[in-house]
């Protein structure tokens, strides 16, 4: 997944029967907005991380088997948890992948951070930082530079 940091990884053919569910729950209303933070809170609250679960989890970073990484709670990477929103906005149908563009950015200055910014029509977007979620960094933000080390409790 780290080399994914630049490119969009291709997307599986089939999703775990656990992720098409919510999936469905979600994109009921086929409002894109409602489907975005439903899927954002539901994402960040079980595979959101730890002040150092990108350190712990290091190898996660080399898994892109979408069943492994949803049989698998806790920390994922930035990189990694955006695949998992990418996956479940495209697979509810709300989405494509023109609407999905990967930004980029940095956290303490050097590390590169990658964060989404969704096409929501009619000329709106969202920027979604899954990731810095933990540090304070809310639906509709991105964190960068030493953003996400400020001093908030873990979520």
């Amino acid at each position: 997944m780290i080399l994914n940091l630049f490119k969009k990884q291709n997307l599986p053919e089939k999703i775990p029967k656990g992720l098409a569910k919510k999936i469905k729950e979600f994109s009921t209303s086929r409002n894109k907005e409602y489907f975005l933070k439903k899927s954002f809170f539901y994402i960040v609250n079980t595979w959101g991380g730890g002040r150092f679960g990108f350190i712990t989890n290091f190898f996660r970073l080399i898994n892109n088997d979408i069943y492994k990484l949803f049989n698998k709670t806790g920390c994922l990477h930035c990189t990694s948890i955006n695949y998992v929103l990418r996956i479940t906005a495209i697979k509810s149908g709300l989405f494509n992948e023109e609407d999905i563009e990967l930004k980029l950015t940095h956290t303490w200055f050097i590390i590169p951070h990658q964060y989404l910014r969704f096409n929501l029509g009619g000329g709106s977007f969202v920027d979604i930082d899954l990731w810095n979620y933990q540090f304070g960094i809310d639906y509709g933000s991105y964190g960068s530079g030493f953003d996400f080390v400020k001093i908030k409790p873990i979520r």
